[in-house]
């Protein structure tokens, strides 16, 4: 799989989990060139919603957190750079930052669009 792919479809949460770990596991960590997707308000917020309508649990949303938290091929949006780090950062680390249903309306409004 290509890594724009891979990483879009990471992006926007729309294959399982182990479909998406194992697309990124053939990618090389390190990536010295342009974004390959990019991380938005909008796809945060997507997450969030699933979460709230019980279509993802805790756990996946930690791990498609952990799985961008860190990667070097994905930026973010623009204006909302630090605003998205720092979401991503709470939600894939809810022993720190505490349970997702308890942070997820927070994380929500300030990521409002």
């Amino acid at each position: 799989m290509r890594r724009q792919t891979a990483i879009n479809s990471l992006l926007r949460f729309d294959s399982p989990l182990a479909e998406l770990r194992a697309a990124l596991a053939t990618l090389d960590w390190d990536w010295d060139y342009a974004p390959a997707g990019t991380l938005t308000r909008q796809h945060v917020v997507a997450v969030l919603q699933h979460f709230e309508s019980a279509k993802l649990d805790d756990a996946a949303v930690e791990e498609w957190a952990n799985l961008i938290e860190c990667r070097e091929d994905i930026g973010y949006e623009a204006g909302f750079e630090d605003a998205l780090k720092s979401a991503i950062f709470d939600l894939a680390n809810p022993t720190l930052q505490g349970r997702l249903v308890d942070i997820a309306p927070g994380l929500r409004n300030t990521l409002a669009f």
